[in-house]
């Protein structure tokens, strides 16, 4: 039996199987003439086509009509439905699922859910919460804070004669990774109606233009105080510096039910999951967070793989911290280190620019915009800062070890370096 780990947050859905296929998509979907297209190519035009675009079906995952008559879907339950096959599809339709859910998730959302996994078919062997497995290794009380697209969750985690246990468990609503981009996006207009007259947001093209690239500065944001933007519109390129501390204040005034609840578990160590890495990225006063890694909970569904599949099955909550893996059991995930090429490696913890001269490749650590390509590693995965038009790029989908980039015809693979 072919067994994958599907972790349902809305804002970057992940399945993985046991030989390490990985897929993730965000939980977008677009209504068209031929059918229900789900996740990225969705999110491409959600902003030009908003009429049939959806955004908030799994947190509105059920079956009550859609407000309009569509032909493909009746309810939110549909398009979730279109999601899941797709997301199995993508990694070889594997015969059992464990899944690792968010604790917004009700008990009748659960039961829908396993309805119609076997539709797809595809069984569900178990059902874990998603803090528990990002977590399951934690040594002492801790708070998790994962952020989807609309909701957060945040998460007390206590340790009990060695058990790691769910004590507490808390929904905030409209504090998504979308409210922060809005929010963001807001900033970025006010900027460009004060010193060109020009609202982004005004039009579709506009919007989807902003919003497709807040992802990457906002990242960008992470490791530098300032960036310089360059916005297309039809008075030409507008230029436009993000100052980091300005977005961070922005930022700071949606998280009053965050801190509130931060302050009721002082002597929990806050862990931020990968879904909320925003936070600790832009935000000084999280900086010294733990923060987790994308294949942390997985790893662990795997790990423990065995426990988890045993008896009824049900919402697990609390769980035996992991040990290692048994033999024949799934390829965890090693994260590169290094990229490596022509025998120098370049350590992975900071941006990396590739500037291209005369058909060679020279490499400097750090954030250059007139470079080639700017890449960082975010989550096990490279994030493209800045790339020339035109550019011959390929990326693995994972910043795994062995894995290798085609840049310009150049082959450089990715490495682990022990005690660098």
């Amino acid at each position: 039996m072919t067994v994958a780990v599907l972790e349902l947050n809305d804002q970057n859905l992940i399945i993985q199987t046991e030989d390490g296929t990985q897929h993730t998509e965000p939980g977008f979907a677009q209504l068209t003439a031929n059918g229900i297209e789900t996740g990225d190519s969705a999110r491409a035009v959600a902003w030009q086509q908003p009429q049939h675009s959806y955004n908030q079906y799994w947190r509105q995952f059920n079956q009550l009509a859609l407000p309009s008559k569509q032909r493909w879907a009746r309810h939110h339950a549909d398009i979730a439905f279109a999601q899941i096959k797709q997301l199995v599809a993508a990694v070889g339709s594997p015969e059992q699922l464990i899944l690792s859910v968010p604790g917004s998730f009700s008990d009748e959302q659960l039961s829908l859910l396993l309805g119609l996994a076997s539709a797809v078919p595809v069984e569900i062997v178990a059902v874990i919460d998603s803090a528990l497995a990002s977590s399951a290794e934690q040594d002492s009380d801790a708070l998790v804070i994962e952020l989807q697209l609309q909701q957060a969750v945040v998460t007390g985690l206590a340790k009990v004669d060695g058990r790691q246990q769910i004590s507490n468990q808390e929904v905030i609503p409209d504090l998504g990774v979308m409210q922060l981009y809005n929010a963001a996006a807001r900033h970025i207009s006010d900027q460009l109606i004060a010193d060109y007259r020009y609202d982004p947001l005004h039009t579709s093209d506009g919007e989807q233009l902003i919003y497709d690239q807040l992802p990457h500065w906002l990242m960008q944001l992470g490791w530098e105080d300032e960036i310089s933007v360059t916005v297309p519109s039809a008075q030409g390129d507008l230029n436009l510096v993000l100052r980091k501390q300005q977005i961070a204040e922005i930022l700071e005034q949606r998280l009053n039910g965050l801190n509130t609840l931060i302050k009721k578990h002082p002597g929990a160590e806050l862990c931020f999951s990968h879904s909320a890495s925003l936070l600790p990225t832009l935000l000084p006063q999280f900086a010294q967070a733990k923060l987790c890694n994308q294949n942390s909970g997985i790893d662990n569904c795997f790990n423990l793989q065995d426990r988890l599949t045993t008896g009824e099955l049900q919402r697990i909550s609390e769980l035996q911290a992991p040990g290692k893996s048994k033999a024949g059991a799934s390829k965890k995930i090693h994260q590169a280190t290094h990229l490596l090429y022509q025998d120098h490696g370049y350590p992975l913890d900071q941006p990396i620019s590739l500037h291209i001269a005369d058909k060679q490749l020279s490499l400097v650590t750090g954030i250059d915009n007139r470079a080639a390509l700017v890449f960082v590693v975010d989550n096990h995965q490279l994030r493209v800062l800045h790339q020339q038009e035109d550019l011959q790029l390929q990326l693995p989908d994972l910043c795994q070890v062995g894995k290798t980039l085609m840049v310009a015809g150049h082959k450089l693979r990715l490495i682990e370096v022990s005690n660098a």
